[in-house]
């Protein structure tokens, strides 16, 4: 990868439930076609690519996918739900933001082909939408590719936003004494 990332907004339109968005991505890489697709929504993890884009000379891959968000849990819960499903144990799990998205973010490594993967992730939740996104890539390349992650963290920016309905992680529960401070 060179030292200087051009980086330029790429339009996504809507696959499934007004889902369009645009995030930063390097100007070079390619979108690919992606194949019509059932939808299976009553396998609870089953995701619906909305994109698929590649570096043109690595095997590096950026993807975005969705499904309706389940009836319950938070989260925190959906994602480690959705990471386990897909054979993927977090190394790092914690609270970011996708664009204006409160998200869950994190990075594991799975095994491939090519080597170990880096995979970093990120699951944000608008509308009842769950939406996924990770980007993925040799781990000799994981730290240069921190500008991409960090740019689609930031950048990403939903067409048709209807804000979050679902808390980020289950509520704090206390196990002692409540403390009350009065004013004097």
């Amino acid at each position: 990868m060179s030292d200087t990332l051009d980086l330029q907004p790429r339009d996504v339109p809507a696959r499934i439930a007004s889902l369009d968005f645009v995030v930063d991505l390097p100007a070079d890489w390619v979108s690919h076609p992606l194949p019509d697709e059932t939808l299976e929504f009553d396998n609870p993890a089953f995701l619906v690519p909305l994109t698929l884009v590649t570096a043109p000379h690595a095997v590096i891959v950026w993807s975005a996918a969705a499904r309706p968000g389940y009836e319950e849990g938070t989260l925190s819960d959906w994602a480690r739900y959705l990471l386990g499903e897909h054979g993927l144990a977090p190394q790092s799990f914690g609270e970011a933001f996708l664009g204006e998205l409160p998200a869950i973010v994190g990075e594991s490594e799975q095994p491939s082909d090519y080597g170990p993967m880096r995979v970093r992730f990120a699951f944000a939740e608008d509308g009842g939408r769950l939406i996924n996104v990770s980007l993925s890539a040799p781990t000799q390349l994981a730290s240069a590719i921190e500008p991409v992650w960090r740019a689609t963290l930031s950048s990403f920016k939903l067409g048709t936003p209807h804000g979050p309905t679902v808390p980020v992680w289950p509520p704090a529960e206390s196990d002692g004494p409540s403390i009350i401070i009065s004013p004097d």
